[in-house]
């Protein structure tokens, strides 16, 4: 019995060795050629330098999103269309907008490393309002109402960083959350 078992064992483990090298070769490619995406936006957060006047033009209005959050064709589009930006106009003086945009597309999304989940934002599937997006909804679709647009401490969905307190790092992870009013928030 012991003589059949050994040449089934021999199989199984070698089966076992030869997914796990199949495995571990995927994964050292997509770390070599950048074209994974990052687990939680942590790896995204690291040197981004902070701007200014996209923070103070941008973040009147909304949370001035990470740079590396989108490519950089999806930050031309924006700001190209500054005039009706989803519905209002953020036109601002060109000049500004030229600064503005040579940030964004300067520290964009290069190379497929964007934050997990963005994917429809950067191929252009879907709608292109990240809070219309089919990942945000489902991450947020358990939050009340009464806790971000009634809520006057943080007001919309689109105030990322009133409830992610790393947001600005592009930090969205559930362990970052506090809700205003409301305390942290768990699923």
């Amino acid at each position: 019995m012991t003589k059949q078992a050994h040449p089934i064992s021999w199989i199984a483990g070698s089966s076992l060795t030869a997914a796990a090298l199949a495995i571990g070769i995927i994964g050292i490619s997509l770390t070599l050629t950048g074209t994974g995406y990052a687990d939680d936006g942590r790896e995204l957060g690291r040197a981004i330098p902070q701007n200014t006047q996209y923070s103070a033009e941008c973040g009147s209005c909304h949370m001035a999103y990470p740079a590396n959050l989108l490519p950089a064709e999806k930050w031309r589009a924006i700001t190209a269309n500054l005039d009706n930006h989803f519905g209002d106009n953020a036109s601002l003086d060109a000049q500004v907008t030229a600064r503005i945009e040579d940030y964004l597309v300067q520290h964009a999304a290069k190379n497929g490393k964007v934050l997990k989940n963005s994917k429809p934002l950067i191929t252009g599937m879907g709608p292109q309002k990240i809070t219309e997006q089919a990942f945000f909804i489902r991450k947020h679709h358990e939050i009340p109402r009464r806790m971000v647009q009634d809520n006057p401490k943080v007001g919309s969905f689109s105030q990322c960083s009133h409830c992610h307190n790393l947001a600005q790092k592009g930090i969205f992870d559930e362990d970052t959350v506090n809700i205003p009013g409301f305390g942290r928030w768990d699923d």
